[in-house]
């Protein structure tokens, strides 16, 4: 899955992974797209504990060096049961 976002556009993403996340780490995908994360919210209540909503600005290259890199694997989302109706 592609993002089409353009660079410098801020992208709200959820990153689910057991390590830290702070602003000024880097998401890579297996592509090479990077997300330079400006928030990021670990989830404490609900389905999905531990899962992190973070708000990145899309970089235009790889991230600056000496930034902490954490690497992103796209996966799908389960259907909406209201999009299966039809």
């Amino acid at each position: 899955m592609a993002s089409a976002a353009a660079p410098g556009s801020i992208v709200g993403i959820y990153y689910d992974a057991r390590r830290e996340v702070a602003p000024g780490d880097a998401i890579v995908t297996g592509t090479g797209r990077t997300y330079l994360v400006i928030q990021a919210r670990r989830q404490t209540r609900g389905a999905h504990v531990g899962r992190w909503h973070l708000r990145c600005a899309v970089a235009d290259g790889p991230p600056p060096a000496g930034t902490r890199v954490h690497p992103l694997r796209w996966y799908r989302r389960a259907a909406r049961k209201e999009a299966r109706r039809g």
